[in-house]
Formats: C-alpha cells, structure tokens, sequence
C-alpha cells in the first residue's frame, strides 16, 4: 500500500507545483516499495537520490515563482527546504553506508514533512498569489 496518496487536500492550485508535489509523492512511494520488499541498498540509494534531485527542482522551481512574485514569506520558506535538502543528504550519505539500509522512521519522515509543508507553507503561498491577482 502507498504511503501517500494524491487528494484534493494536497493540492495547492497551482499546476505546475501540484504536478511536482504528485512527482515528489510518486518518489516516496517508489521508495517505500522498495524498503517494505527488503531491496537492496542498490535498489534503494538511487531512489533515494531521485527523490533529492526532484525535491531539490522542485525548491528552485517554487523558489524562482517566489522571487518573481517577491513573496514575503520567501526566506523562512527557504530555510524550510535548506532544511529537507539536508536531511535527504544525510540520509544518502547515512543510507549508502553498507552497514545502514533506510527504514521507516526516515520514510514516515519523509511523509510527515512533505505533507505538513504543502498543506502550510505552499498552501500559504497559493493563498498569497491568489490574494495578489498572481495566481
């Protein structure tokens, strides 16, 4: 079973993010499948890492929209995602070590955080450039 599932109560309005938000979900369930059927650090580092390269697209995408749109809120948004970029590199550096395979503490981390931040901090943004005639 999926550890998220795309609803209406991700979705921020905004295609372009939503479609990256989907992509972002896809790559945490791609990894879930792969820690629940006991693959391989093989298996699972490269996941691990197209889940950072996509997060980490995504940030720069939300990012240039935010600067452009000279969002308010655009340094602490920043720090949010500083802040998931270093735990997904902590969790690759962690992970690729022989001894350590990703578990479901760092997926339910994973989970946790991408969902609380669409639902606040990229709900708020939406809010904000529907509120600006932006959106």
């Amino acid at each position: 079973m999926a550890l998220l599932t795309w609803s209406g109560t991700l979705s921020i309005g905004i295609g372009v993010f939503d479609r990256e938000h989907q992509e972002l979900l896809d790559c945490i369930n791609e990894l879930q499948a792969a820690v629940d059927a006991d693959m391989s650090r093989s298996v699972t580092t490269p996941l691990l890492q197209k889940l950072a390269n996509a997060t980490q697209a995504h940030f720069l995408s939300e990012e240039s929209m935010m600067t452009a749109s000279k969002y308010p809120g655009l340094m602490l948004h920043s720090m949010k995602h500083r802040y998931l970029l270093e735990q997904l590199n902590a969790f690759l550096a962690r992970y690729g070590r022989e001894s350590s395979k990703m578990n479901e503490h760092s997926l339910n981390f994973l989970r946790d955080w991408v969902v609380t931040h669409i639902q606040n901090e990229d709900f708020s943004f939406a809010l904000w450039l529907n509120e600006q005639g932006k959106k």
